[in-house]
């Protein structure tokens, strides 16, 4: 245990080890609301470097403290056995040696380690309700006015909703037209009511 302390406040490994020091500390700015640990590592000056290594999907603070944590490992074996007893210019050819070996084990690591863990950082955006444009809705109320109506619409991914129907003016359907059973074309949404505006279902759209 001792000879791994020595080793993570010698070089190379202090290099890694004040970086795993740095990721430590924005982990902790993080949990207070400091700072943004999922901002995308593509951001700002990294975006052309990152891109190519298919990377940009990982947040920057996460690859920081992946790429330290394996530059250390590497580092503090290495140094635990190739730096003992060498001394001069040996030591600092080797030393220079582990360190440019850790790092390039570090990337590999990284870049090994990245597509897993953008699988947990996938963003999905909440669908808009303008996604039932165009749907057809099946009424569920005993009819429906522009006042009153509910029924249940299919999302395009197959998932079902229950939504408010309602019917205006200028549309091929009056109020109090479709009963309970029937297919009503949504045609607009109202997004401060959260109501849907239906109309008549097209004969093309039939089966």
């Amino acid at each position: 245990m001792q000879e791994v302390l020595s080793a993570s406040l010698e070089l190379p490994t202090i290099v890694f080890t004040v970086l795993l020091a740095i990721s430590g500390c924005m982990w902790l700015l993080s949990l207070v609301g400091a700072i943004d640990v999922e901002v995308d590592a593509a951001d700002g000056l990294l975006d052309d470097a990152l891109e190519p290594m298919n990377l940009s999907e990982v947040p920057a603070t996460v690859l920081l403290t992946v790429f330290a944590l394996g530059g250390w490992f590497v580092s503090v074996l290495a140094s635990v056995f190739l730096l003992d007893g060498r001394s001069g210019t040996a030591l600092v050819i080797t030393s220079v040696a582990i360190g440019v070996g850790a790092a390039i084990a570090a990337i590999g690591f990284v870049m090994w380690v990245s597509p897993r863990l953008a699988l947990v950082f996938v963003t999905t955006t909440a669908p808009s309700k303008r996604e039932l444009l165009g749907r057809i809705a099946e009424v569920r109320s005993a009819t429906v006015t522009e006042s009153t109506g509910r029924g249940e619409a299919t999302w395009p991914d197959g998932t079902v909703s229950t939504v408010d129907l309602r019917t205006t003016a200028g549309t091929g359907v009056a109020a109090g037209e479709l009963k309970r059973g029937d297919f009503a074309l949504i045609v607009d949404w109202d997004e401060k009511a959260d109501d849907f505006f239906v109309d008549r279902v097209p004969a093309e759209l039939i089966d």
